[in-house]
């Protein structure tokens, strides 16, 4: 047997005898797609269909901004996990991906450039994070034909306004139907040095705001600057 033949065979050998990653329990694998699932619903019954029935953008970009982003921590006390949504391009700053969020989008993006069907596209490890031991999870976004009302290339001028006065660092356009435009994040920790984490503890359902008193007609809330004369 040749050294190099000898050698291969003990690698072979030391891989096989080598401890397998731990695998993520199946519990919290549904728990995450449970809450991306609930997140979709929620989303195509009070923001798409109505975009879908022609309703007014404006009217319904009021409602978006005051309902959706309280979503997500509605699901994660309803799944006692991180629950959340990230882009490599975002709108709101405080959705910007970790290292690991955009490590895996970066891979999603490559693989669904490469064919992929994003309806088999997830990620699910167990990772060490400093003194904690976690449960991360992902799935793509990908942009639908409504989704470019506020996303693409041609947003309606009131919208682009309106999105410009509340998220003035906003980067989350451009886009065109098929693309990803982010992913579903779940976080939870397992244990911290070693031992049983505290118990999740629910956060206070925010107050689900009443109706905007804003009519469609109302925006822009404020005109753009007009240049000064030369």
């Amino acid at each position: 047997m040749t050294g190099f033949r000898r050698a291969s065979l003990a690698l072979l050998a030391l891989a096989a005898c080598a401890p397998k990653p731990e695998q993520p329990a199946s519990n919290d694998i549904r728990a995450a797609r449970q809450a991306a699932l609930t997140f979709d619903q929620k989303m195509s019954r009070e923001i798409t269909a109505r975009l879908d029935r022609a309703e007014d953008p404006v009217a319904v970009w009021l409602s978006y901004a005051d309902n959706v982003p309280f979503w997500g921590q509605s699901l994660s006390d309803a799944a006692q996990l991180e629950f959340s949504r990230t882009a490599l391009t975002v709108r709101n700053p405080a959705n910007a991906p970790d290292d690991w969020e955009r490590q895996q989008m970066e891979q999603m993006s490559f693989l669904l450039d490469a064919g992929l069907d994003p309806d088999t596209l997830e990620i699910a490890e167990i990772r060490t994070e400093g003194a904690e031991t976690v449960f991360r999870w992902m799935r793509p976004i990908i942009v639908t034909e409504t989704c470019l009302t506020c996303h693409g290339e041609a947003i309606p001028p009131r919208i682009k306004l309106l999105i410009g006065q509340e998220y003035p660092l906003d980067d989350a356009v451009g886009y065109a139907e098929g693309q990803l435009i982010g992913a579903y994040s779940a976080r939870k920790v397992l244990s911290l040095n070693g031992q049983p984490p505290p118990p999740y503890t629910p956060q206070p359902a925010p107050e689900r705001l009443p109706a905007d008193p804003r009519q469609p007609d109302d925006a822009p809330l404020v005109q753009p600057t007009q240049p000064a004369p030369p």
